[in-house]
């Protein structure tokens, strides 16, 4: 079995440090205060988290998680946080009555295909109010009355943007602030989105949480845990090549598991020593196995965001200089920031500072050799 895990959670054994960070997490829920953590994808801040809480839960505290990436309406929002909440309740009987108590919606139970109670709800309102979400949003303090604290977890927070015509996240500060036996940590992969909401004085958010970005693993520890891995198959690898073979993938931990799964895949039973080419020649396979997602991904972009791309595998400083719009044939700075602010938006590149880069560095690569073979194509 493939000795490193880049498909679900990391858990055990896969997950390793963050210790530090683990603590401060625990620490600031325990105490009371709500949080807000951020990093770009594939950092592992849901891993953390769920190392976190998982410490949580057996100090007592009851933890209830919500990815919020599928919400796209008010209702889906409604649904996603209700089954979250039904899924940690501590009552049945007492979980229905509250949902009961809510005006606008009503709670139905069915059964599945091997007797299991499974929770749903309907709706009075043809269209789901603010009213009925406010509602929604104080469950979690009536839930917490019985003596027992809850933390909700909000993954990919930035996401409730998308209902900002509904008022959601002042909603949401306004019955958030007024909740003393529930508290809140919320989870970011757009870093410049997830910022602003928390650090804009002009928005509802600001300065509700303490701040936590993660960064990458420490080296050290990231070296020992790939040489780890790879001796349970009989595979050596040099620490110059485990700080090369981190380099490559920027030291992301998620493309650090990838490239190791794809090493070993290719090396178990028949080699034994891990050399720079075999390095070079799996993080290639890797770009040809994504090729096709990556081809419809680069297709669907503009001739600017393509050209633009294009520039950010040789840079991403400076990019509104005039000598960079010149080098890299890009237009003026106003088009460029709408660009920008797709690509964003998109996941496909992130801002550090002024700074910008690719999320994935084999996505990186693609659009590198995409490049590469279309200026060999204008010279034949």
């Amino acid at each position: 079995m493939n000795p490193f895990n880049y498909i679900s959670i990391a858990e055990g054994d896969n997950f390793y440090d963050r210790k530090e960070e683990t603590k401060r997490i625990v620490d600031t829920l325990q105490g009371g205060n709500n949080m807000v953590l951020f990093a770009p994808r594939r950092y592992g801040k849901t891993s953390l988290v769920f190392r976190a809480m998982q410490q949580l839960e057996q100090s007592g505290i009851s933890c209830v998680y919500l990815d919020l990436m599928p919400v796209y309406s008010l209702e889906s929002f409604a649904e996603l946080y209700l089954q979250a909440l039904y899924r940690k309740q501590t009552s049945f009987e007492r979980f229905i009555q509250m949902v009961s108590a809510l005006k606008n919606i009503r709670p139905k139970m069915t059964f599945d295909e091997f007797g299991k109670p499974e929770f749903g709800i309907e709706f009075a309102e043809t269209k789901v109010s603010p009213a009925t979400i406010a509602d929604i949003l104080n469950l979690p303090e009536k839930m917490a009355q019985d003596g027992r604290r809850i933390v909700v977890v909000m993954d990919e927070f930035q996401e409730i943007r998308k209902l900002s015509k509904f008022g959601l996240e002042a909603l949401m500060r306004s019955k958030i602030q007024l909740q003393h036996h529930a508290n809140y940590l919320f989870l970011g992969s757009k870093t410049h989105i997830i910022q602003d909401m928390f650090m804009d004085k002009n928005r509802p958010f600001y300065n509700s949480a303490i701040t936590l970005q993660i960064s990458t693993l420490p080296e050290r520890e990231t070296i020992d845990f790939i040489t780890s891995r790879l001796a349970t198959s009989g595979i050596r690898i040099s620490e110059d090549l485990c700080r090369y073979l981190i380099a490559r993938v920027e030291n992301i931990p998620y493309y650090i598991q990838l490239l190791s799964a794809e090493i070993w895949q290719y090396m178990v039973g028949e080699l034994h020593d891990v050399t720079k080419d075999i390095i070079d020649n799996c993080f290639l396979r890797v770009v040809e196995l994504k090729s096709d997602y990556y081809f419809e991904r680069t297709d669907r972009l503009s001739v600017l965001q393509k050209r633009l791309l294009i520039a950010l595998t040789q840079s991403g400083d400076n990019i509104y200089s005039g000598d960079y719009i010149r080098r890299y044939r890009l237009v003026g700075a106003s088009s460029l920031q709408k660009a920008v602010a797709v690509l964003l938006d998109e996941g496909i590149i992130d801002r550090n500072e002024a700074t910008y880069a690719f999320c994935d560095p084999f996505y990186k690569q693609y659009i590198y050799n995409y490049a590469s073979q279309r200026n060999a194509s204008e010279r034949n």
